[in-house]
């Protein structure tokens, strides 16, 4: 999904709350919220050079031997957390920031060797921005999300990076996708469950992996989260 895609849907969003607002007692609460991600590969499936212990492309009978990654069917467990604002009553904007752990599983067929299956996650910064309607205590909510990746988890790192350059470097490296659920509200506690997917191909594109822990695949998944709202 293109930057300028994302930001026309924002200011949709936007927009409906500021109208929500006009039309009802307006209403401030936020929360922290934690939980766990279950997901499993997009479509997925490249060949790579296999390289040798020198860095160097592996020949047999003249030829480059080539090693394929596939998705596999199986899903992963991630952690999720972060906080999240709502504004309006009976409709309202909830925007969020997370930080993500997703991914799934992969098989690397190797000519002449074993099979192999692993795990492959990305940590993310992912910021929601949804639209949502209260029904009693059920929830109703969908929007879309821009994610920044987190190299080798650190948070730390990524979020001196992310705030030190522009808005447009920024928006270049994020990769746009939805996020669209159900909630429980009682006593305080906000219980939700949300399927989250992606809309295009990330702004920016690194070089084809070459081995398992440089792959950094797009997923689909279900995410479900336990939060407390104050």
């Amino acid at each position: 999904m293109k930057a300028n895609q994302f930001f026309f849907l924002s200011i949709l969003v936007l927009f409906s709350a500021r109208s929500m607002a006009q039309t009802t007692a307006k209403k401030f609460t936020w929360g922290l919220k934690v939980g766990a991600n279950f997901s499993q590969l997009d479509d997925l499936s490249y060949q790579t050079p296999r390289l040798g212990s020198d860095g160097l492309p592996v020949m047999s009978g003249g030829n480059v031997v080539y090693d394929f990654f596939q998705q596999n069917d199986a899903h992963t467990t991630g952690l999720v957390g972060g906080a999240y604002a709502r504004i309006g009553r009976k409709m309202y904007i909830q925007p969020e920031v997370l930080f993500s752990v997703k991914g799934g599983k992969m098989d690397l067929i190797r000519q002449g060797l074993e099979t192999r299956s692993f795990d492959t996650r990305v940590g993310s910064i992912d910021l929601p921005l949804l639209l949502g309607i209260k029904l009693g205590p059920l929830r109703l909510n969908a929007g879309p999300m821009a994610s920044l990746r987190v190299l080798d988890g650190d948070l730390k790192g990524a979020l001196k990076e992310y705030t030190s350059q522009s808005v447009r470097q920024s928006i270049q490296q994020a990769q746009f996708g939805y996020q669209a659920g159900i909630g429980l509200s009682f006593s305080g506690m906000q219980l939700d469950l949300r399927r989250e997917g992606g809309l295009g191909k990330s702004a920016s594109t690194t070089a084809e992996p070459t081995t398992p822990a440089s792959v950094s695949p797009r997923s689909s998944l279900w995410q479900l989260t336990v939060g407390f709202g104050f």
